[in-house]
């Protein structure tokens, strides 16, 4: 009996006994709060993208490409639009396949009056055209009118950029500062293109 009270006597005086719990918790706090800081920075500075998990782009890619769509330049966005003007405004002539008709209107695909310069195909959808022009080795007369009272100035980025980008054909997107540009350096004018000898005679590049 007395064995017992002198050890139950011992505990209630050692000083470690009750304590030790404080003891541990406090590293485990200070490491809860680094990490909750750490979490917390991370969200913080993670720039506001466009990238989820599966994402084939990287984050960065994710970045540019949201920047674009606030510019109204992304190459999708832009895709979509034009093909909407295209079939419009444009397929008639050009036809669905951008092949256009034999003899009568130049086709688009892989054509290299398309792939040329941006500003080029700009200024001709601005004010149309009248006379011959060769494409793809074939001679054409015909009539393209100008669209530059029809179609708004995003209209004609986006179906330029929808035709550099269709048909076979690959080129860079059309912004509209360059449609606004073209626009207001040949606003004096008052006629079509007088086909292929007077458009080359210009400074496109």
């Amino acid at each position: 009996m007395n064995f017992k009270h002198d050890r139950l006597e011992n505990e209630k005086n050692d000083p470690t006994e009750g304590n030790s719990l404080k003891f541990i918790n406090v590293p485990l706090v200070l490491i809860a709060l680094f990490l909750g800081f750490g979490v917390s920075y991370l969200a913080l500075k993670t720039p506001n993208t466009s990238f989820t998990p599966g994402d084939s782009r990287t984050p960065e890619v994710a970045q540019n490409q949201g920047n674009a769509n606030k510019d109204g330049n992304d190459l999708m966005v832009m895709m979509e639009k034009g093909k909407q003007v295209f079939t419009t405004t444009c397929q008639a002539c050009h036809q669905a396949n951008g092949a256009g008709i034999p003899g009568a209107f130049p086709p688009l695909a892989e054509s290299e009056w398309v792939n040329g310069s941006p500003k080029r195909v700009v200024a001709i959808v601005l004010h149309g055209l009248q006379g011959e022009i060769n494409v793809k080795g074939q001679k054409y007369q015909s009539v393209m009118p100008p669209f530059k009272d029809q179609l708004k100035p995003e209209d004609i980025a986006a179906v330029a950029t929808y035709v550099r980008n269709s048909f076979g054909n690959k080129s860079s997107l059309v912004p509209v500062d360059l449609v606004n540009q073209i626009k207001e350096e040949t606003k004096s004018r008052t006629t079509s293109w007088g086909g292929e000898a007077e458009l080359n005679a210009q400074k496109w590049e």
